[in-house]
């Protein structure tokens, strides 16, 4: 089970205008909540021997708990003045990763498919009105490697793709579509045991597509029951 907390904080710069909420076309946007709630389940299918990699099926469910970018306020001009902290919508992913030991090393590999589910938003934004929402599906791929330094500490190293399919959104009586998006990104991180049943995870994530977030840094502290 994750239970993220979100904090965020935006700047919005307008070029096109000017107004006492957006003075000299920017303003500064602030949100801390809790974000999707999400539950996940792991299992070995294969026990990895005679040669084989360990392939492992995996399941996730996520909830919309988070602030949904259709719940922040608006300006008549149909521009947010708040900020989400979730998606909005119900996920459900699946996928098999492949695990292949190679002492000092592990090879990992995984492959993955989420599914977003449509909803009615049936809100006026902006002069017009949001009907149904049909968030893109999105298939994903990592490879990389993990490297053992000791006992207790590990490093990685990856690369992650996700390819995410066009969102359909009704807009008064037409559907509009978004493009597609290609979300690419290097990955590294290190884990560090600090007892059996708790590990500390830091990863660093560097965009090397358009669309990819120029860097995003993960802390973790799993808990093991």
């Amino acid at each position: 089970v994750r239970v993220p907390y979100v904090y965020r904080h935006d700047r919005l710069s307008l070029l096109a205008r000017s107004t006492p909420d957006f003075e000299g076309g920017e303003q500064m946007l602030e949100e801390n909540s809790v974000g999707d709630v999400e539950a996940a389940a792991r299992y070995q299918l294969t026990s990895g021997r005679g040669g084989w990699p360990v392939l492992v099926a995996n399941t996730r469910v996520k909830s919309p708990t988070g602030i949904s970018p259709y719940s922040v306020p608006f300006d008549e001009m149909g521009v947010a003045t708040g900020l989400a902290t979730g998606s909005g919508f119900w996920s459900v992913e699946g996928g098999v990763t492949a695990i292949y030991p190679s002492e000092p090393a592990i090879i990992f590999a995984g492959l993955t498919y989420l599914h977003n589910f449509a909803r009615d938003i049936d809100k006026q934004i902006g002069g017009a009105r949001v009907g149904r929402v049909d968030p893109g599906d999105s298939i994903g791929a990592q490879v990389g490697f993990g490297l053992s330094l000791n006992p207790r500490f590990s490093v990685s190293l990856g690369y992650s793709h996700n390819y995410i399919f066009r969102t359909k959104t009704e807009i008064a009586d037409t559907t509009q579509k978004s493009r597609s998006l290609q979300i690419g990104s290097m990955l590294m991180g290190w884990s560090f045991r600090l007892s059996d049943r708790i590990t500390l995870n830091n990863s660093f994530e560097f965009g090397v597509t358009n669309e990819a977030p120029d860097l995003r840094v993960v802390f973790r502290a799993p808990y093991r029951f």
